[in-house]
């Protein structure tokens, strides 16, 4: 492969950021400036390259003296930037995926989150990489990019859809091609975990995007391309897997022999059972979370009913006269791992009463195990009702969790209440006469709190605050398991000190995605195998599982993959696309400088280290395993702290320093510090 030096711009780009503002009602474009392309790359670097560029540019107004911390996330003065990367529509696989950024209203800081699902193509093969949304609409408002242009239009008639209805009058208005992201009653209603959904199931979930779309009166963007449109790569032939020593060639042995993304006739776990089929094993491994992260003690009899292997024979398994549930295979663009569900609930007469994608394995957790929820039929119902109203399905079930906790802690002790504890069973009661008393293991609670959560009405009102802000407002912070006020996924910190480490670093908070998936290091990662439970070389281990994810989501790949394929298998692909000559080394100092960005963001928006650290609970309540009881070590996480910080090139407060942000090529993109 021989590098051509005659390109001003890499292959793969379509060298044009799209800049909406809602507020004069003006669309226009810019090209896309070559040194940011050449030291962000794309995705989640062109995202908080963009977003600093625009705080920094309110602060430059005047209006602000600290833009980043003054900014309600709320105001016209927000932003949502939607980036793809030189390798979205390619052969590269899965490279369907989009990323967006915003300050976030959950956290008050960064605000980043990551989607699959074919839009990112249907809008870069309009000639876009990017799409910049400012100011605030006076009226709901939906976007349609198309060969055509870009328009602005009146979306009244949708005012009252669900984000899936959305989609599909969309999609029927314009054409079957036409992908469609759209918020539900949940970002109307500026519930601060909102999600905007892609397709009838897939979500930019985290952080409470969907609630800034509702907040500038945008309800939905469709994008609709020429089928005939093609995305310029530099070498096609490094996407032929029959050509050995291609990049393809490479990374499809890689992913053929992989646990997770290898095919269903060589027993893959996604290929074969989804996202769903890491249930089981997860619970192998003592971390599947229970009661609100309180233990991770479950019945398997119970638990049994909603792993990946019952939903994928539920038809079959599930006797006459009981509801069913069928389910259908799906992908993300250019998936070769199929870890989508399409999922199909008959009543007791065989009629359809739900339809629609997912539950995954993360919803799954939040809305059942966590909650002793062990039904899938109202799993499924609880996730497809999320999808409509538009809610993150991770924030949504640790909140409702939160919400059981805080109940029976304060029931307990009713006699002696605080005046917080004494307003929270006022606004309560309402809720307990109409649906009984919140708590654990109570399925027919699930779908009227997300209705009062979706409609922004009752004790939903505050729920859709999330749970930090919501415990908090009745004297019990302690319940809200969450770092930086966004909700905790899946997996146990005390199970997995990588993983929890990765949690209290994450710029968008508690996450197991952005700052690094670990958790499963310790018993499916090959020769990358760690153990759970050690200290000498977690911060390392931690800050380098946060490099490799944080350069997926600047490629523009899924998580999934990367449990087969090195970041060199990736800088393959990546070279077959644009021409460059990138390896796991430059991949890795793109993504450094993106977090240490995000970093700088953070801290200009006020957060500080003493927001790196996990809930009391993990510091104070030892848990059960098959290891012995297990707790995180307040000390050794400090210890922790200081070495992952040192790593990254940060202080001892977790700021980057001078050397760095000079190291870095950050200087001309941040204010000062001081």
């Amino acid at each position: 492969m021989t590098k051509n030096l005659k390109k001003p711009f890499p292959d793969g780009y379509m060298k044009r950021v799209l800049y909406v503002d809602l507020t004069n009602k003006k669309i226009s474009s810019k090209p896309l400036d070559a040194k940011m392309a050449e030291i962000f790359f794309g995705g989640r670097g062109l995202g908080i390259a963009f977003l600093v560029k625009h705080f920094t540019e309110l602060n430059h107004s005047g209006k602000y003296k600290n833009a980043f911390s003054e900014v309600d996330p709320f105001s016209a003065d927000n932003v949502v930037i939607i980036a793809t990367s030189p390798t979205t529509g390619t052969r590269m696989p899965t490279s369907g995926r989009i990323h967006m950024n915003y300050k976030s209203p959950l956290t008050g800081a960064y605000g980043s989150t990551n989607s699959g699902g074919k839009w990112g193509v249907s809008f870069k093969k309009n000639g876009w990489d990017v799409m910049i949304i400012t100011g605030k609409s006076d009226k709901p408002v939906y976007l349609a990019v198309s060969p055509g242009g870009t328009v602005i239009e009146d979306a009244a008639p949708l005012a009252e859809d669900d984000a899936v209805e959305m989609r599909r009058k969309l999609k029927k208005k314009y054409s079957n091609r036409a992908q469609v992201l759209s918020i539900g009653a949940g970002g109307r209603n500026l519930v601060r975990f909102a999600s905007v959904m892609s397709d009838t199931g897939k979500a930019l979930g985290r952080g409470g995007g969907g609630a800034v779309w509702g907040s500038k009166n945008l309800y939905a963007i469709l994008a609709v391309s020429d089928p005939a449109a093609r995305i310029g790569v530099a070498h096609p032939e490094g996407f032929d897997p029959k050509i050995k020593n291609s990049a393809m060639y490479h990374a499809k042995n890689k992913m053929d022999m992989g646990k997770f993304t290898k095919q269903e006739n060589m027993f893959g776990i996604l290929a074969s059972m989804g996202s769903l089929g890491i249930l089981g094993m997860v619970n192998n491994y003592n971390q599947l979370i229970h009661n609100n992260m309180q233990d991770t003690l479950h019945d398997p009899t119970r638990l049994n009913r909603i792993t990946g292997e019952a939903l994928r024979n539920h038809y079959r398994d599930t006797g006459a006269g009981k509801e069913k549930i069928k389910v259908k295979k799906g992908a993300c663009f250019n998936c070769p791992i199929v870890c989508k569900r399409h999922t199909t609930l008959y009543d007791e007469q065989g009629r359809i009463v739900e339809e629609g994608e997912g539950p995954e394995f993360e919803s799954t957790t939040l809305m059942g195990a966590n909650l002793s929820i062990y039904d899938l039929p109202t799993i499924i119902r609880a996730n497809h009702l999320a999808n409509r109203y538009g809610l993150d399905t991770i924030s949504l079930g640790a909140t409702i969790a939160a919400f059981f906790e805080l109940y029976e802690k304060i029931e307990e002790k009713k006699d002696h209440l605080s005046s917080l504890e004494k307003q929270f069973m006022e606004e309560t009661a309402s809720f307990v006469r109409t649906h009984g008393e919140p708590g654990f293991g109570k399925k027919e609670l699930l779908l009227p709190v997300i209705h009062l959560i979706g409609r922004g009405s009752g004790i939903g009102k505050q729920l859709g605050q999330g749970s930090y802000r919501f415990c908090r407002r009745y004297g019990h912070p302690e319940y809200s398991m969450s770092v930086k006020g966004s909700e905790l996924p899946a997996y146990d910190p005390r199970t997995s000190f990588s993983q929890a480490l990765c949690y209290e670093m994450n710029n968008r908070g508690g996450c197991h995605l952005e700052g690094g998936y670990t958790a499963p290091q310790a018993y499916c990662a090959g020769f990358n195998e760690w153990p759970a439970h050690r200290i000498e070389g977690t911060p390392l281990i931690s800050k380098n599982a946060t490099l490799k994810n944080t350069v997926l989501d600047i490629i523009g790949a899924c998580a999934y993959g990367s449990f087969s394929l090195g970041l060199d298998e990736y800088a393959g692909l990546v070279n077959a696309v644009t021409d460059e000559e990138h390896n796991s080394g430059t991949l890795n100092r793109i993504a450094q400088r993106t977090v240490t960005l995000e970093r700088m963001f953070n801290h200009l928006c006020g957060l500080t280290d003493e927001d790196d650290w996990l809930p009391d609970r993990f510091y104070k309540e030892p848990i059960e395993t098959g290891e012995g009881k297990m707790i995180c070590d307040r000390e050794n996480f400090r210890r922790m702290h200081l070495e992952y910080y040192r790593s990254m090139g940060w202080d001892d407060r977790g700021i980057p320093t001078g050397v760095t942000v000079k190291d870095m090529e950050l200087e001309d993109f941040v204010p000062s510090l001081d």
